[in-house]
Formats: structure tokens, C-alpha cells, sequence
């Protein structure tokens, strides 16, 4: 019992020492918990609210990277200019647009304002190019050989095939839509008018225009009326309308074309006939002596390049499907430069390096050739505009030509007017 009750008396000592010890311990440790709790959720908060600028911060990221990705930027290599919206009145000279700059070698897509097209002539000693609009317009777009500083010369009715003067200060234009031909002084871009009507009320439509023999000869024909082969004189401004006395009537406004070796050599095919008739004249200041006569294969006359020795001329006409090339002595086939359907434009550049484009809608567009090559060392194909989302453009009748290693060729979308685009592309 003794010892029971020493037990007992021990239990109450260590009891009274341990358990207020106990009680600081505790109290010391819930208010270290409690901070320790309200500390971890300050800095939950604290966290959560980090986590939520990172999150915003990742996804704003992660959301411009996804706009990057659908809207990526166009090649940088192709710009496009709209200038359709803010073209000036086509009755006078203005701006009307810049393309951006682009990086030596780059391809351009260049809208010109026209809604039609009739001709292109590369003007390399005035850096320029010269694009008319053909029926139912009245203006000239004239651009850099960039395609921008776009101004528009107003001529009349009418844009249709174009050539420099023989000392290249005027450009003269054949008025479809009318009785004339205008005359751009392209120092000034002051216009004036040759007439060459019938004076009976009829016009006579004039298509396509070239020098030879010191005067300015003219191909003319509206649809489904006389057509022929006509001459200005530049000096007193007399003109004649009948100075191509053929074997065969001509029936349909014939296109041109002058050989640089042989001044006084006239070059003509049809535009409006299957097949269609084609013609060597000897040019005179007075007359033409037909010196041969021809036939194309199969469709009317697109365009007549005709080699720089002059010995030869590629005659596209829509078929057969390649490109024929006629001597220019006797007319007779010589060579093929191998394309495809619906041939439509030629050019040739000052070395005799060819360019061939048809009107294909599911090919090629337009094939480069060695001189009397057989297969292309370069192809070009224009689908739609990079900002379009529309029917491929195709080849315009005509529309091809050269400047040093550019190839310029005018596309078009034959169901939405308003789509002519200047396509400029280098060589590589």
C-alpha cells in the first residue's frame, strides 16, 4: 500500500508538470499551425493568381500562334495591288496606285483597271508598260516595269492593238469602237486622233496597228462587216482603207506584225475566221504587194511573234494544239514548240528564247522554249489570286511579252470582268 501510494503521489507530480507543458506545446503548435495554414492559403491564393496570368499569358500565346497558323501570310515573293475601287476617270492622266516594294527576282500579281483586255507592249527604253482595254473601254493603262505607278490615259472608244513610233515618242493605239486611231505623246500623254472612218456613219473598227515603209498601216473590220488593210500617212495625216489587194478577200480585222530585219515586210493573219487566211506583203509608201499567202491549220490568228533575225513567226491560233512556227519568207510550217490546247499568245525575246501560252484552264499556262527547242525549260501556271478564292485565271488572246529576263503575261477570269491581272515573273 505503501508503495501503491507513492505511485499514486508520482502519477500527480508528472502529471502536474506535464500537462500545463503540454498545454503550452499545443497552443504554441495550433497557433504555428494556424499560420502555417493561413499562410499556405495566402499563398494559394497568391499561387492560383500567378497560375492565372500564366494561363492567360499561354493562352493569348497559344491563341496568336493558332491566327498565325490559319492566316498565314502570302508569299513574300507575290504581291497584289486592288486598285479596281479607287481608279481615277479614264479620260485623263493620274496615279492610282503603288504595289509594296519587292526583293530583286520576285514574282508580282498586279490588278490593272481595265475590265477587258486588248493589247501589251513593254516599252524597255521608258521603263513602262502599256495595256489597253479592247472593246467597250477608253483608256490606257500605263505602269513601271513593276507593274505600280499606275496611270490611265484616256483615248476613246475603244483599246485595241498598240506600237511606238519609229523613234519611240508617241504610242498609237487602234480604236475598236470607232473610226481612229489615237496617239499618245508619252513625254506629255496629250492625246490625238488620226480618222480613218468611211465617212458614211459605219466604223470601221480598227484592230491592230504597225510601221513599215515610213507609214502607219492599220488592220480594221467590225463584226460581221468589210474588213482590210489600211495606211496613214503621217505627214498629211491622208489615209486609204483599201491598200491590201489579196487573192483572197480579207474578211475579218486582221492583226499584224512588222520583221525588225526587213522594214518594209508586213506580216497579217485574221482574227476572226477558221481557219484563218495569213499574208507576206511588201510594203511601199504608196501600196502592199502580196508576195505570199497562207492559211492557218485550224483557228483565227491570237497573236504573230515574229523572231528577231526575222526569218521566222510563231502563229498561235487556238488549233492545233502547239505552236507553229512559219518561215516568214514563204508561210510554210518549219517548226513546233510543243504546249497544249487552245494556244493563244507567243513572244520572243531578243535572243529568240520563246515564250508560249494557251488558254488552259487545266494545264500550263505558258511554256518557255530554247529557239527551235522541243521541250520547255520553264513552265508557268496562274491559278487564282493569292486574296481570291475563285475560278483560276487564264491566258488573255494575245497576252505575252518580254522584257530582259521578265516574262509579263495578262490573266484573266472570262466569267467575272474586272479580274485582268498583270502576272510578272523572272526567269530563273
Amino acid at each position: 500500500m505503501g508503495r501503491g501510494g507513492n505511485a499514486r503521489q508520482h502519477t500527480r507530480t508528472w502529471m502536474a508538470v506535464v500537462v500545463p507543458l503540454l498545454v503550452v506545446i499545443l497552443a504554441a503548435g495550433g497557433g504555428a499551425a494556424a499560420k502555417s495554414l493561413n499562410d499556405r492559403s495566402g499563398g494559394s491564393h497568391a499561387g492560383h493568381g500567378r497560375s492565372v496570368a500564366t494561363t492567360t499569358t499561354l493562352g493569348t500565346t497559344a491563341a496568336a500562334s493558332a491566327t498565325t497558323k490559319i492566316h498565314k501570310p502570302r508569299h513574300t515573293t507575290t504581291s497584289t495591288t486592288s486598285p479596281s475601287t479607287t481608279s481615277p476617270s479614264t479620260t485623263s492622266s493620274s496615279t492610282t496606285t503603288t504595289p509594296p516594294t519587292t526583293a530583286p527576282g520576285s514574282d508580282l500579281d498586279v490588278k490593272i483597271p481595265l475590265p477587258g483586255f486588248g493589247d501589251m507592249l513593254v516599252d524597255e527604253a521608258r521603263g513602262r508598260v502599256y495595256i489597253s482595254g479592247g472593246k467597250g473601254t477608253n483608256s490606257v493603262v500605263v505602269t513601271d516595269l513593276d507593274g505600280g505607278n499606275q496611270q490611265t490615259v484616256g483615248i476613246g472608244r475603244g483599246g485595241g492593238g498598240m506600237t511606238l513610233s519609229p523613234d519611240g515618242t508617241k504610242l498609237y493605239v487602234a480604236l475598236v469602237d470607232s473610226d481612229g486611231i489615237a496617239i499618245i505623246d508619252l513625254a506629255t500623254y496629250a492625246v490625238d486622233w488620226y480618222y480613218v472612218g468611211t465617212h458614211d456613219g459605219v466604223p470601221t473598227c480598227p484592230r491592230d496597228v504597225a510601221w513599215a515603209a515610213g507609214q502607219l498601216w492599220f488592220g480594221w473590220g467590225c463584226d460581221n462587216a468589210p474588213a482590210g488593210i489600211g495606211k496613214v500617212d503621217p505627214e498629211t495625216r491622208a489615209y486609204d482603207l483599201g491598200m491590201a489587194h489579196t487573192d483572197s478577200r480579207i474578211v475579218s480585222a486582221p492583226l499584224l506584225a512588222t520583221v525588225p530585219s526587213q522594214p518594209n515586210i508586213l506580216i497579217a493573219g485574221e482574227t476572226g475566221t477558221n481557219p484563218a487566211l495569213l499574208f507576206r506583203f511588201e510594203a511601199t509608201p504608196t501600196q502592199l504587194n502580196q508576195q505570199v499567202m497562207s492559211r492557218t491549220d485550224g483557228g483565227s490568228v491570237r497573236q504573230l511573234a515574229v523572231t528577231p533575225d526575222g526569218s521566222q513567226v510563231i502563229v498561235p491560233s487556238g488549233s492545233p494544239y502547239y505552236h507553229p512556227v512559219l518561215s516568214t519568207a514563204d508561210l510554210t510550217e518549219v517548226h513546233q514548240y510543243p504546249t497544249t490546247a487552245y494556244p493563244n499568245a507567243a513572244a520572243v525575246r531578243s535572243d529568240g528564247l520563246v515564250a508560249a501560252g494557251s488558254n488552259a484552264a487545266y494545264d500550263k499556262d505558258v511554256f518557255i522554249f530554247e529557239p527551235g527547242g522541243s521541250t520547255p525549260i520553264a513552265t508557268y501556271e496562274f491559278g487564282h489570286l493569292p486574296d481570291q478564292e475563285t475560278w483560276a485565271h487564264t491566258l488573255v488572246d494575245g497576252g505575252l511579252a518580254w522584257s530582259g529576263d521578265r516574262i509579263y503575261a495578262v490573266t484573266h477570269i472570262l466569267s467575272e470582268p474586272d479580274n485582268v491581272t498583270l502576272r510578272i515573273r523572272t526567269l530563273g
